[in-house]
């Protein structure tokens, strides 16, 4: 439909309808020359002529002559319809065509155009009058509410004046097509960019276009002369500026570089281009229209596109695998039951946090700890709930020494603990919270009894150097927990000086007596 409406039919079809309103305003004021005038005069020539002939015969009151004449006339003419010779009291006298059913007795007394009538005098004594009615005048008659003549003038006019003019503004329009004054070089030139140019002007129309533009829209590049560039199909999208690169340029001094566009094209597939835009000053320095260029980046845009989508799918793989990574780490430095660290690990990263306190001066104690009692509680309840003991002081621990050291289960019902940061008291006073927070657990063990655990605890000091030394005296320490009585802690440092004066058997042997 845009194809045959072009420019030229448009201007056409404005110019056809002005001289048609030209024409219908002059006929509403007068101007058209009318047949009616014509017509008119004929009637009252003829009217006057039989008023003449008959009043003779009507004063001789010769019946049969005027019946002859009245008929031949009626006859004669095919103006005329019906003629009749009226009396004075009214009555019809002689008539023809029969009168008497399309005469209409006139109100005011006046002839019309289609009844007429003249009087007739004996003297100075009226003896009747005579009565003529003829056909319609034609411009009675309408088309549309125009008449017939002035209708045909019309529809002869729109016909001839359409062709006239779409012919004459073809001839004006090439010789007038700006493409016409530039060279064919030029635009050879032009076509031969990969890139897309088109120059428009101050008001938007394409003066010139490349076949790299034209075929982004599947048009040959002089369909697109004189058409409004921001009419084409662009893509109005989230890509697309609120204003066109071209209107943006047409204002600044500076280029517009680099606007990204999407326009369709027949297919209706979106080409995403890349838009630059300069404006064309002229001697003056005012702005008489744009150089833009577009560059086709469809392809690469694509390409970008899959690209990112892989990339998404491989941050997603990486993130599962690191996500796996991280449980194959968790199920390999913890333990299966507990989920504390396994022994190994525990080690590891115990050793790690001694040589920083050493680094740091910093104080830190190694806690072993032992459930009392706890092959009586499998032997009694079974391993079920000796698991769940063990479960149940798991967590216990950790929720105690969260942010405070490491917790991990050294064998069986023993854990251990790392603490850095903490001295001597404070540690203590840690160990006597998590007996008693264990001593209060009900929930462990059937009928609400209770599992109580013994600590062993030693410090860092300027002898103990290693992770094994430390390990060394909480397990003595612990030792000594369990042989005076369980449900308690001790300190290797609390009981140092009697290692010292006693050695650790002869120690051994004391805590048994006692």
């Amino acid at each position: 439909m845009k194809r045959l409406i072009t420019p030229t039919v448009q201007i056409s079809i404005a110019l056809l309808s002005l001289t048609i309103s030209i024409l219908l305003v002059a006929y509403s004021l007068g101007l058209f020359p009318s047949d009616d005038s014509g017509a008119l005069e004929t009637r009252a020539r003829i009217s006057e002529s039989l008023a003449i002939e008959l009043a003779n015969l009507v004063g001789r009151k010769d019946a049969v002559a005027i019946k002859d004449i009245i008929d031949a006339e009626v006859e004669r003419d095919s103006e005329i319809l019906s003629m009749g010779i009226r009396g004075v009291d009214g009555k019809l006298l002689v008539g023809s065509g029969d009168h008497e059913s399309r005469w209409v007795e006139l109100t005011d007394g006046k002839s019309t155009a289609t009844e007429v009538q003249i009087s007739l005098r004996n003297g100075d004594v009226p003896a009747g009058r005579i009565e003529l009615v003829f056909r319609p005048l034609a411009s009675s008659a309408t088309i549309l509410g125009l008449p017939p003549t002035l209708f045909r003038l019309l529809g002869f006019t729109a016909l001839a004046g359409f062709l006239g003019y779409c012919f004459i503004l073809k001839r004006a329009l090439r010789e007038l097509d700006p493409g016409r004054a530039i060279p064919e070089r030029v635009k050879t030139a032009f076509d031969t960019l990969a890139e897309g140019v088109v120059i428009i002007d101050e008001r938007e129309f394409v003066l010139l276009s490349n076949d790299a533009f034209a075929k982004n829209i599947a048009k040959s590049s002089d369909s697109l002369l004189g058409t409004s560039i921001s009419a084409l199909p662009w893509a109005h999208s989230d890509t697309v500026t609120s204003e066109m690169p071209w209107r943006t340029a047409m204002r600044s001094e500076h280029s517009v570089l680099g606007v990204p566009l999407e326009i369709y094209n027949r297919d209706g597939d979106a080409r995403r281009l890349l838009v630059n835009a300069t404006r064309i000053l002229d001697g003056g320095g005012i702005a008489r229209g744009v150089i833009a260029t577009f560059n086709d980046v469809t392809d690469l845009h694509q390409k970008n596109e899959q690209l990112n989508l892989s990339i998404q799918q491989l941050q997603i793989s990486q993130a599962k695998i690191s996500e796996q990574n991280e449980q194959l780490q968790f199920l390999a430095s913890s333990d299966p039951l507990t989920a504390c660290l396994n022994r190994r690990t525990f080690f590891e990263r115990a050793e790690r946090a001694l040589y920083d306190a050493r680094i740091q001066h910093q104080p830190m104690s190694f806690l072993m700890v032992d459930a009392d009692h706890f092959k009586s509680i499998n032997d009694r309840f079974g391993h079920v709930t000796g698991d769940k003991v063990l479960v149940g002081l798991a967590d216990l621990l950790k929720r105690a020494c969260s942010g405070l050291g490491l917790v991990g289960r050294y064998g069986g019902e023993e854990f251990c603990i790392a603490v850095t940061g903490l001295f001597a008291t404070d540690v203590e006073r840690l160990a006597e919270q998590i007996r008693r927070a264990v001593a209060d657990v009900t929930t462990w063990l059937p009928n609400g009894e209770r599992v109580t655990i013994s600590i062993g605890i030693a410090s860092l000091d300027q002898t103990a150097l290693e992770i094994a030394d430390l390990v060394k005296r909480a397990d003595e320490a612990l030792y000594a927990a369990k042989t005076g009585g369980r449900n308690r802690f001790v300190s290797w440092e609390a009981m140092r000086p009697r290692v010292e004066a006693t050695g650790p058997k002869k120690l051994t042997e004391i805590l048994n007596r006692a």
